[in-house]
């Protein structure tokens, strides 16, 4: 055997012990499903959240505004828009989005194979909150419903239903905002002869730095992670092993939500105000009715002063008179003035509001860390674990931590016309091998204000969209919103 041969089958070796040494971890990390012993890993990669979220990537953590904030931050029910004028006020939100495949991309799992058949995608998200002075609360269900056909043409319909229960308060005037509540989360799997459902609750917290007249916000939430026991319902048999069927799958001891830690930043440049103090329009009428009360008492005091000079009793007295008109004309174009007085001075908020430049650039940027989940498997994996050559083992999914760090940028081009959106993210993956890049897009273009024939305050609508790309996959959404 020559030198040449003997150093090619030595560089062979060392290749075959590498390539063994890789796979070595999964390999002892994994099982196969032959019992009930694992969990389902509800981690979710591609983005699936407002349109405007989706747009700057998912970095919206530290920005937070709206109802779309609570996806991101528990503390965005309490935080004041801009645009925010009343006391008490009120906002509903809803939207559906059917994501268009426009090249056939449906590597929804990032499993790095188009296996299984994603179709009839629908997203919905429904949501409301209710702010009074320094408080807020808010609610925020978001549905996701899609169906998987394997290639056996066996098809399952999943329903995943995320839901965001919260409440927060500002603290040192506007500079910070602190918020707390629930997540929970269902899951149904609906196939031939069997329906499984899930439903599991665990607490978050939010917090929110905003300095007033400061051009970034700081933006971090912590959730806990959601267990949602075992899936239930008909269909479930036991074998001779007492191992739980259904549809014929091996079921899970548990589904999990992981926890997550979401860290952001925002920093706006431009001529328009990112963190503008917010007027208390409780606080602007209390001084409105001092600055009356000061002025009337000021006129008394004056009175007073006049009629205590004045020496000839008649002279007192007719001067006293005098004064009691003057009193009653004051006096009427006071009240007139206090009775007028929220209306104007809501107007003048308004007006405070909409004479702001357009003109500005917001940044973000954050990281979104999602806990491990022992014992785990994709829920891809789980439907397809009885497919050839499928990976359903257990500790294929979930088995570390992930990190997907995101970027985001949103600018108004036309202003008063358009607003657009750019981002990307990293999705990792969680069976542990390279995650993959995406790129997101989205507009706002504004096309009709109306009032609907008196039935709703002068509003504004916009058409909106957002793009999602990456290998492998690619989403198309479309909506309609208001314009602020």
């Amino acid at each position: 055997m020559t030198e040449k041969t003997a150093a090619r089958r030595a560089v062979a070796a060392l290749c075959a012990l590498s390539l063994a040494a890789l796979a070595l971890p999964e390999a002892a990390s994994a099982q196969p499903l032959r019992d009930n012993s694992y969990a389902i890993d509800l981690f979710q990669g591609p983005i699936l959240a407002p349109l405007r979220v989706t747009g700057i990537a998912g970095a919206y953590a530290a920005y937070a505004e709206g109802i779309a904030g609570m996806v991101a931050n528990a503390a965005a029910p309490a935080l004041r828009e801009p645009f925010s004028t009343s006391w008490l006020e009120a906002d509903v939100a809803a939207s559906i989005s059917i994501p268009i495949e426009l090249f056939e991309n449906n590597d929804f799992d990032n499993s790095g194979d188009i296996d299984l058949d994603y179709s009839n995608f629908v997203y919905l998200t429904l949501g409301g909150q209710l702010q009074a002075g320094d408080v807020g609360v808010g609610v925020n269900a978001e549905l996701q419903r899609y169906r998987l056909t394997d290639a056996d043409g066996a098809t399952t319909t999943v329903v995943i239903g995320k839901y965001h229960f919260l409440g927060g308060i500002r603290l040192l005037g506007d500079a910070l905002v602190v918020g707390a509540g629930a997540r929970a989360v269902t899951l149904g799997l609906g196939a031939e002869e069997t329906n499984l459902t899930i439903a599991g609750v665990a607490p978050e917290l939010g917090v929110l730095v905003r300095p007033d007249w400061a051009s970034y916000r700081l933006g971090a939430t912590f959730r806990w992670p959601v267990n949602g026991g075992r899936l239930l319902g008909a269909g479930v048999t036991r074998d001779e092993r007492g191992v739980r069927h259904g549809g014929g799958l091996v079921l899970p001891n548990e589904v999990v939500l992981p926890w997550e830690l979401e860290v952001g930043l925002a920093v706006q440049v431009g001529p328009r105000p990112l963190n503008p103090a917010w007027i208390d329009p409780r606080a602007q009428e209390r001084e409105l009715r001092q600055a009356i009360a000061r002025r009337r008492a000021a006129r008394e005091a004056r009175r007073a002063a006049e009629l205590r000079g004045i020496d000839d009793p008649e002279e007192r007295a007719a001067r006293a008179r005098a004064f009691a008109q003057e009193r009653a004309r004051e006096d009427a174009a006071d009240a007139r003035e206090l009775a007028a007085g929220p209306a104007v001075l809501k107007r003048e908020r308004r007006a405070r509001y909409w004479n702001w430049p357009r003109e500005h650039l917001l940044i973000t940027a954050e990281l979104l860390v999602t806990g491990d989940v022992s014992s785990g498997v994709s829920l891809t994996r789980f439907l397809a674990q009885n497919q050839p050559g499928s990976a359903s083992v257990v500790g294929t999914s979930g088995a570390h931590v992930s990190f997907s760090p995101r970027f985001g940028i949103e600018t108004e081009p036309i202003p008063g016309r358009v607003h657009t959106r750019f981002g990307s993210y990293y999705e990792p993956n969680r069976r542990g091998h390279v995650g993959r890049q995406h790129f997101t897009f989205g507009a706002d273009v504004r096309v009709l204000s109306t009032s609907l024939w008196g039935l709703i305050p002068e509003t504004a609508f916009t058409l909106q969209a957002s793009m999602d790309f990456a290998p492998r996959y690619d989403s198309v959404s479309a909506g309609i919103g208001i314009w602020h």
